[in-house]
């Protein structure tokens, strides 16, 4: 299983999309270690996202997940 995952926290719509872009960054740096992982952008909160590498997500290409439809 691939390491890096990263919790991003965020205020407003401007600094959702620069906080993502950073951990996203960084997530495509680490793929290169890992060529059978993509990248998955899970969504857990309004202001609280994950941005990990997943084996079920096709190499080179970023999944997006909304953790917030599996509540009840």
């Amino acid at each position: 299983m691939a390491e890096y995952k990263t919790k991003v926290m965020v205020l407003d719509r401007k600094d959702l999309e620069a906080q993502l872009d950073l951990a996203v960054d960084d997530a495509i740096m680490a793929s290169f270690e890992h060529p059978n992982h993509g990248i998955l952008v899970t969504r857990h909160t309004n202001q609280t996202f994950t941005v990990a590498l997943s084996p079920n997500i096709p190499s080179g290409t970023i999944g997006e997940l909304d953790a917030r439809l599996w509540t009840t």
